[in-house]
């Protein structure tokens, strides 16, 4: 579709625009956050292949030694994005010795290309570049999409079931502020995940053209990530409270199993704290924070909430943010604007806030433009 030149043109304007941009990102995020390490994954693990490309169009018998490196961190794209949600989503998370064999696979694809170009002759592997050139498949080539396109589907199945497990976890058990951090990360695995679709699609139509796809879509990536950095003004990032909890000996212990009676006492002693302390204006709260304070643990904190209320830590809260916010727009005029009452009724972020916004008295807040 496209000659050796435009080949060339996009493969190196696409590296020069994403080395670029994870520079903007490392020097905007200073690391943190996760932002720039979403980055980092992105580059790290297509780099190496979008260069082999570059290579095979311009060297001769070298052209080889550029697949080594990309069929290993090719292969390592996945696991890479399952280690970095992980570590988005659970601050406890650790590389283990059993985390070793997610590298297997790329050494796997990594030895037999080793293997193969290893053995041929200087007149095979010139031939064995014309075939490359030419759309042509061998079996590393082969070995390297079996494993690429196999992990594509088993680690998205396994990484947004852990996403949404983890999210309804965070939901109850944290602050909305911790939850509105980690909204960022659903939206890039979906957008990375589609990508990758689109990347299958077009190797099932001719396989020649990942040699430009590829490298468009880790453009859009980098871009996407840029995007998010302006979107959601990275706050600090899941601020756990295992130390203020672990400093609490004196709190009640997790109950494997609790009795209406005991949830409904649970509930009355929380929101009679709540309503006593006006603890919900605190946009930080979370069900650590309520079980430091309350001394009950937070375990039983949720599980009460859950069993008696039938609803989740967060929407006790707001139903008492949304109380506050009925309480402060008595008397108002209706132009009171939404930016100017979300923080005072404990919400940190608009988006928390405006779900809400029909239920104060049916009172529309106008929004800024």
């Amino acid at each position: 579709m496209f000659s050796d030149t435009a080949i060339l043109i996009i493969n190196g304007s696409c590296l020069g625009f994403m080395v670029f941009m994870l520079a903007v990102l490392a020097a905007g995020t200073k690391m943190k956050g996760g932002v720039g390490w979403a980055a980092l994954v992105i580059v790290t693990t297509t780099l190496p292949a979008e260069l082999a490309n570059l290579f095979q169009a311009v060297a001769s018998d070298s052209f080889p030694y550029y697949y080594y490196p990309a069929s290993f961190l090719n292969i390592m794209c996945m696991p890479s994005l399952w280690f970095f949600v992980r570590s988005q989503f659970d601050k406890s998370a650790r590389f283990t010795t059993r985390s070793w064999l997610h590298v297997i696979p790329a050494l796997i694809s990594f030895a037999t290309y080793l293997i193969f170009y290893e053995s041929l002759s200087p007149a095979e592997l010139q031939a064995e570049k014309i075939n490359m050139e030419s759309g042509g498949a061998n079996l590393p080539s082969m070995v390297n999409d079996l494993l690429l396109y196999t992990q594509m589907f088993v680690y998205f199945f396994f990484i947004f079931r852990y996403m949404r497990r983890r999210k309804r976890y965070l939901r109850d058990n944290y602050s909305d502020s911790d939850y509105y951090t980690t909204r960022w990360v659903s939206s890039f695995i979906t957008a990375f995940a589609g990508m990758f679709l689109m990347v299958f699609i077009a190797f099932g139509i001719d396989p020649a053209s990942l040699a430009w796809v590829i490298p468009i879509l880790n453009a859009l990536a980098m871009s996407y990530l840029v995007f998010i950095i302006i979107k959601h003004s990275m706050t600090a990032y899941l601020n756990r409270l295992p130390e203020v909890a672990a400093a609490v000996p004196e709190r009640e212990s997790a109950a494997p199993s609790m009795s209406t009676e005991q949830m409904r006492e649970i509930c009355d002693r929380v929101t009679e704290y709540l309503q006593s302390s006006k603890a919900y204006i605190n946009p930080e709260l979370s069900a650590n924070t309520l079980s430091v304070e309350t001394g009950i643990h937070s375990r039983n904190i949720s599980i009460a909430i859950n069993g008696y209320l039938h609803k989740n830590f967060f929407d006790l809260v707001n139903e008492l943010r949304v109380g506050e916010a009925k309480r402060l727009l008595t008397g108002l005029s209706s132009e009171y604007i939404t930016d100017s009452i979300f923080p005072d009724c404990g919400f940190q972020f608009r988006p928390f806030f405006l779900p809400c916004v029909p239920k104060v008295r049916g009172r529309i807040a106008r929004p800024l433009a």
